[in-house]
């Protein structure tokens, strides 16, 4: 795969901000609200996601380069120690349309209290996008030491 040809994917943290994204050096052709079936979010202490058959992780599809996704997850091994493999997934723009794309996942992750600050930022991304509000509700409560598994549905 080409490292300047664009991929579809599905961005569930801070990261599905075009803003954000442009402060790491990413510069989306289009992002799209959208959701993702089947899978659950959690903060502990970054952001994840779990499979749950009965909950809905919401985000945004962003139209990036192989390059540009690199850059991002290399970062994120290099400052966290977190690796984030890339899953094939079907989201749903909020318009009800399908999509193939990637979704970055971290299969290992050391439990631990979620960042206050990234909690506050995540719900208003999820508000900015104009995700339900119960979702920005359900991210903002990942701040208040939440140990369960964090399934919206």
């Amino acid at each position: 795969m080409s490292a300047g040809r664009r991929v579809w994917v599905f961005f569930y943290g801070t990261f599905m901000s075009a803003d954000v994204l442009r402060d790491h050096g990413v510069f989306p052709k289009e992002v799209v609200p959208a959701k993702l079936a089947g899978h659950a979010l959690s903060i502990c202490p970054r952001v994840n996601l779990t499979k749950a058959n009965t909950a809905t992780a919401y985000g945004a599809l962003a139209l990036v380069t192989q390059s540009e996704l690199g850059g991002i997850y290399s970062g994120l091994a290099h400052d966290f120690g977190l690796v984030y493999k890339p899953e094939t997934v079907h989201a749903e723009t909020m318009n009800g349309e399908s999509c193939p794309a990637l979704c970055y996942i971290a299969q290992v992750m050391a439990p631990g209290p979620a960042d206050e600050d990234y909690v506050r930022e995540l719900a208003a991304c999820v508000r900015a996008h104009g995700l339900p509000e119960s979702y920005a509700r359900h991210v903002e409560s990942f701040g208040r030491d939440r140990h369960d598994e964090g399934k919206y549905s």
